[in-house]
């Protein structure tokens, strides 16, 4: 029996082991894939006129770009009352925003909760709640802003659509947050597979009880965090037009963004491409920018987001990787 026992104990790192290695050749061989999609109509003539010391000032916007969301994740999982390192975080933050780049729907979002389980221990519910505050601030922040900027620069567009998505949001936060379950129960006894309906209501008061338990101030400094990233991409592609020979707006530039990333989330496609893309052009010519400059600017755009995060992804889910055989192979020696 003790055999057996130690047998199995030697057979599952080493299962283990091999899904990590699948998981990480897949990661490998789809990110490659997909950058060489991203990049098969990059103009590298127009990089390399921009010139390196200008691309080199762009890749540190982005840089900070990614430090900041990265401090966004840090304080959400310390006011849950867990601990994590910045690298830790950094590292589960690029490998789920990589997930979402490879899939039409958001796979990064189970991911990282499964992340934060398994190397921060951080329960499914918190997890939960965790990225339904990142996730919500993430969408209504830039939203907010892009109706900020239909109504004053782009009056033309309308406003109907985005105060719809607007209102239905936050309808769906103020029924997250407040409803409480034990009032529908008369209601949820009469749907089938009872057993499932239990487990998910006590599940969802779970992670109610975890939302209601972020102190408010966190949530203040996300939406912060949030806002200072959406300028941070501002000024980079004011940067990268001014290289190019135009002069608009940060502000201008900060509604182009927004209205374009709302407008690629609500698109569900992968990265918004196509979505994000025809619509960031089509504001850029609305500002009177030609429309080969727009197009010249959607190319870097795209070099840097997701390009440069989805590089990352890659190198944060193999050092993922690597740690997690390192731990099974110390696991393995143990049991011998």
């Amino acid at each position: 029996m003790d055999n057996s026992i130690l047998r199995s104990s030697r057979l599952a790192p080493a299962v283990r082991s091999r899904i990590v290695l699948g998981v990480i050749l897949f990661m490998f061989v789809a990110g490659g894939l997909l950058l060489i999609y991203l990049l098969r109509d990059m103009d590298w003539t127009l990089v390399c006129q921009v010139g390196l010391p200008y691309l080199v000032i762009i890749l540190l916007l982005s840089v900070l770009s990614i430090l900041v969301y990265d401090v966004l994740v840090y304080i959400l999982i310390s006011a849950s009352g867990h601990r994590t390192t910045f690298v830790q975080a950094y590292l589960v933050l690029t490998t789920s925003l990589s997930a979402n780049y490879f899939t039409p729907i958001k796979v990064g979002i189970p991911l990282r909760i499964y992340l934060y389980k398994h190397f921060m221990d951080i329960p499914i519910d918190i997890g939960t709640a965790l990225i339904a505050v990142e996730t919500m601030v993430g969408i209504l922040t830039p939203a907010f802003i892009a109706v900020a900027g239909i109504a004053l620069i782009f009056p033309s567009v309308g406003l109907v659509i985005p105060m719809t998505v607007i209102s239905i949001l936050v309808f769906g936060m103020i029924i997250v947050l407040k409803v409480r379950v034990e009032n529908l129960q008369l209601y949820l006894a009469r749907f089938p597979f009872l057993s499932f309906v239990a487990r998910f209501t006590r599940f969802f008061e779970r992670v109610q009880w975890a939302l209601r338990q972020l102190p408010i101030t966190k949530i203040v400094q996300v939406v912060l965090l949030v806002v200072v990233m959406l300028g941070l991409h501002s000024i980079r592609l004011w940067l990268v037009l001014s290289i190019l020979g135009f002069q608009v707006s940060p502000l201008a530039l900060l509604a182009v963004l927004t209205i374009s990333l709302t407008a690629g989330n609500l698109s569900m496609i992968p990265m918004g491409l196509g979505v994000r893309d025809a619509s960031f052009t089509l504001l850029l010519t609305q500002l009177g920018i030609p429309s080969e400059i727009a197009l010249a600017a959607a190319v870097i755009q795209r070099l840097f987001s997701p390009g440069w995060p989805l590089l990352l992804g890659l190198i944060s889910a193999n050092i993922l990787g690597v740690s997690e055989l390192v731990k099974h192979s110390d696991e393995s020696s143990v049991a011998q």
